[in-house]
């Protein structure tokens, strides 16, 4: 049925911005489910080879597909001007050392029973589970299952220390409210800080690298915020500073990683990706820009 399904015709015009323009090393009808994430990490942290096994994912919630036009120039001049690699750019970094990948949200078309909104938690659950809904639980706007655990939550039951930040009450107090409890009873290096904003962040995640935490996991909502406030797409100028200022915030933790003693005896697994895309001011629908979304990964996939 392909990606998206037969009966459902597709915005041309997006899918040209993303598919054969040299910015991505897979093509639309190529793309991986965002769910590929959870995968990624378990083999990393699973595979030893001498050196302490760290993970760090930069969540960019919101983050259309074609937001990364914004960070790497494609071989289309027409769709990004003249434009050069940035060497100030996570996701340019990520993309060098491993690849940028087309993925999705919103479920399998050809598992209809997959299907689930592409919004914040559903899509934030099924990258951290590697399960859809209709396994974890979050379908809709509610507690992850218990029975399905993140890779923060199963790496910390495995004894690596792990960190959850973000500035949505709603992770805290619904989707993983569960997971939260766990992580108290079972009295394991879990850690969920809600902070008031992407400077507290940013702040977390620095002080979380500093203390030696194996498993970080943040979570900017510049490019979701900007999308609500005025829209989604390149069309919004506020919605492309949004992203680009996420992978400046991005490219600040990896320098920071790299410029520790400690870096030498460390194997680091670099993420960036977005929970859905968007568009107008709104998301959750099975539009193709709310459900193109990326993975940028300092390994080859």
């Amino acid at each position: 049925m392909g990606l998206f399904g037969k009966k459902q015709k597709e915005n041309l015009q997006y899918v040209a911005s993303v598919n054969g323009v040299g910015v991505f090393d897979n093509t639309f009808d190529q793309a991986f489910p965002q769910t590929v994430v959870a995968r990624i990490v378990r083999e990393h942290l699973t595979n030893e080879n001498g050196k302490r096994k760290k993970v760090l994912i930069f969540g960019f919630d919101g983050a259309r597909a074609d937001s990364m036009l914004y960070l790497i120039p494609s071989t289309n001049e027409k769709l990004t001007g003249h434009n050069l690699h940035s060497p100030y750019s996570y996701v340019t970094q990520l993309k060098q050392e491993g690849g940028l990948y087309l993925t999705y949200a919103g479920g399998d078309k050809s598992r209809p029973e997959t299907l689930q909104p592409t919004s914040t938690a559903q899509g934030w659950s099924a990258i951290l589970t590697g399960k859809w809904g209709i396994d974890n639980g979050v379908v809709q706007h509610v507690t992850k299952k218990d029975s399905v655990p993140t890779v923060l939550l199963e790496a910390a039951r495995r004894g690596k220390s792990s960190f959850f930040s973000s500035c949505w009450p709603d992770h805290f107090t619904v989707t993983y409210a569960g997971e939260i409890k766990l992580a108290e009873q079972e009295k394991i290096p879990l850690t969920f800080l809600q902070v008031k904003d992407e400077e507290e962040l940013q702040a977390a995640m620095l002080a979380e690298i500093d203390r030696g935490t194996d498993v970080i996991f943040g979570i900017n909502e510049f490019p979701d915020h900007n999308g609500h406030g005025s829209g989604f797409g390149p069309d919004n100028y506020r919605y492309v500073v949004g992203v680009t200022n996420a992978d400046r915030y991005a490219y600040e933790l990896m320098t920071h990683i790299q410029s520790r003693p400690e870096y030498e005896d460390e194997d680091w697994l670099l993420i960036a990706t977005s929970d859905h895309g968007g568009h107008g001011r709104g998301h959750g629908t099975q539009k193709t820009e709310d459900r193109m979304t990326f993975l940028a990964c300092n390994r080859k996939l």
